[in-house]
Order: structure tokens, then C-alpha cells, then sequence
């Protein structure tokens, strides 16, 4: 799949500029209505693409499209396939998709790094309906237990209880206003956070996002991840400080200008920095729709379902304004 050819030409095509200008997102839809607009969403956003490589030999592969449409639905359902069923066969009677797969089929291509590879690239271009809009990047990352009653915040940051072994971690990058997720990672539970911050803000900015303030938590704090922003040209960059960080210590460039800032005009810090709380609120909604749990057992298939919560999620967005 040429993705950022097809899915660029797709955002420009389809996304009447003024639309996005006039309309606000409907933030009141009743739950049948919801999913009535992220089916719509889904098959209109995944009908423009043609995910298949060329097959020389062996048996021929199902359709990814069909594929790709199951699993997000059975991921709007929790990744549950007995409630995902029902619409599963609504698709098939309109003609949405071929045939239902069964769910060993659907946990099978759940394990394979082609679809994580298109997972990736859809979440990256969904955003591309707000990229004339938008210019503040915020990005975190959050937990989900590998079973049952592991994954909420309490459980996760109780070591004794439920060490971080025992969870997977997804990486976000967002949008400020829109709220949409630019780009997605995910990890091993245990992985930390600032080597992942490069890759998002590079990322983005190769999508054509022209971003001018980022905001991040103490998480990604490092004078590395400051520079790369200045390289970037981004100047307004809120990164939070760690209890340790000294001015005296700093050397010079954006890393201590920001932390003087930090420390000596903690109002002004505040003002740009108190949209970072946006990020958990994304992040709050994902494990609330979509179970702060996952139901896969094999690395590969984990991480297919967290990309397919971010994407669940972006297209449910998407579905306000249309």
C-alpha cells in the first residue's frame, strides 16, 4: 500500500476545507446513532484503499479491506466477536464486505506485522482531515493489562499488584483542538517514554502537519528531546521538568531557556502547559469505549489491538462532523 501517496490525495480530496471551518462536531449523539456513524465512517475512509500487495504463489489471501473493517468492529465492541456478530452481518447483507470471517481467522491476521504496518499508516492519515487546522501537538502514554482487572490506573501503578510486566503501553501523539491522534507506538510495559518522542514529532511533521508547540509530560524531559524540536523548528516546547533539573547546571540552548522559564515565570509555563491535560482525556475515553484491557495473548496480536483502539477512536471523531 502506497500509503501516504493515497491517503493524502484522499484527505484533500474528500475534505471540504470550509466544512471543517463552518460545522462543529456533534458531541451529543446518542450511543445507536454513535455506531451508526462510525460504521459509515469506517467504510467510507477504508472503500478508497487498496491494501493488497501483488501474489505470485500460494493460496490467495482474503480481502484486507473485509479484514481490516471486521477488526474494527470487533474492537468498537471491546473485541468481543459474539457482539460484533450482528453488525458483522449488516455489512455482509449491504455488501460492505464479502463474507463474515470466522474469529480464528480474525485473531490469525491479527497476529500478522502487515496489518500492523496498515494500522499504523491509517491512524497516521485519519488525522489528515485536520491538518490545515491545527498547530499544538501534545503527546503521553498509557497502560492496558495483558488480562482482566489489571489495567486501570490504580492497579497499574501498584507494583505489588499489577507490575508493569503484566501490561502493554501505547505511545499518543494529538492534536490540541480536534483531539484526533496524529501518530501511535505501541510497547512493552516497561518501555520509557522520551525515546518514542522523536518519532512522533518527526512523524507528524513528515504527514505535512505544520505544528509550532508541543507539550509533553516529565516523561519525555531531556535536553535531547528539546534540541530535536529546535532542529525541527518548533520553539514552543513545554516538556516538564523532573524534581532534579538544576538552571545553574543547564548549558545553553532551548533546554535551559525553558526551564528558567520553568522556574522563574511559572504562570506563563502554566498558561501554555495546562493544555497538555488533553491527552488524558483521549487516552480516558479510549479504555472507557474500548476496555482498558486486552484480550490478545501473542505480542504482535496485543499491539494490533491497541492501533486498532487509536483508529476505532479517530474514526469515531471523524463521524461527528460528517
Amino acid at each position: 500500500m502506497d500509503a501516504q501517496t493515497k491517503l493524502q490525495e484522499y484527505a484533500r480530496e474528500f475534505t471540504p476545507k470550509v466544512l471543517l471551518k463552518l460545522l462543529k462536531p456533534n458531541n451529543d449523539l446518542a450511543l445507536e446513532e454513535e455506531k451508526k456513524n462510525f460504521l459509515s465512517t469506517m467504510c467510507m475512509f477504508t472503500n478508497r484503499f487498496s491494501f493488497e500487495s501483488s501474489q505470485t504463489e500460494g493460496r490467495p489471501h482474503l480481502p484486507y479491506q473485509d479484514v481490516i473493517k471486521q477488526l474494527l468492529l470487533m474492537s468498537f465492541h471491546g473485541f468481543s466477536y459474539r457482539r460484533a456478530k450482528t453488525d458483522l452481518e449488516e455489512l455482509h447483507k449491504s455488501n460492505l464486505i464479502s463474507r463474515v470471517l470466522p474469529r480464528s481467522t480474525l485473531c490469525d491476521y491479527a497476529n500478522r506485522e502487515e496489518i500492523k504496518h496498515v494500522l499504523e499508516q491509517l491512524i497516521q492519515t485519519s488525522a489528515l482531515f485536520f491538518k490545515e487546522y491545527e498547530d499544538t501537538l501534545i503527546m503521553d502514554s498509557t497502560w492496558f493489562g495483558l488480562r482482566m482487572y489489571t489495567g486501570g490506573f490504580r492497579k497499574v501503578h501498584d507494583k505489588t499488584s499489577s507490575s508493569l510486566e503484566k501490561c502493554r503501553k501505547l505511545h499518543l501523539a494529538i492534536l490540541k483542538n480536534s483531539k484526533i491522534i496524529t501518530y501511535a507506538i505501541p510497547s512493552s510495559g516497561t518501555a520509557n517514554d522520551s525515546p518514542f518522542f522523536p518519532l512522533m514529532v518527526k512523524g507528524t511533521l513528515n504527514n505535512g502537519f505544520h505544528i509550532s508547540t508541543v507539550l509533553a509530560d516529565a516523561g519525555y524531559s531531556s535536553k535531547e528531546n528539546y534540541s530535536t524540536c529546535k532542529r525541527l523548528g518548533i520553539l514552543e516546547v513545554y516538556i516538564d521538568f523532573k524534581s532534579n533539573a538544576r538552571l545553574k547546571l543547564a548549558p545553553d540552548g532551548i533546554w535551559k531557556e525553558k526551564l528558567r522559564l520553568f522556574q522563574e515565570n511559572k504562570e506563563q509555563w502554566d498558561e501554555a502547559y495546562r493544555y497538555r491535560q488533553c491527552v488524558e482525556g483521549v487516552m480516558s475515553v479510549i479504555k472507557k469505549k474500548t476496555t482498558n484491557y486486552l484480550r490478545s495473548r501473542k505480542p504482535t496480536s496485543q499491539d494490533v489491538e491497541l492501533l486498532l483502539k487509536a483508529l476505532v477512536y479517530n474514526l469515531t471523531i471523524i463521524g461527528r462532523y460528517f
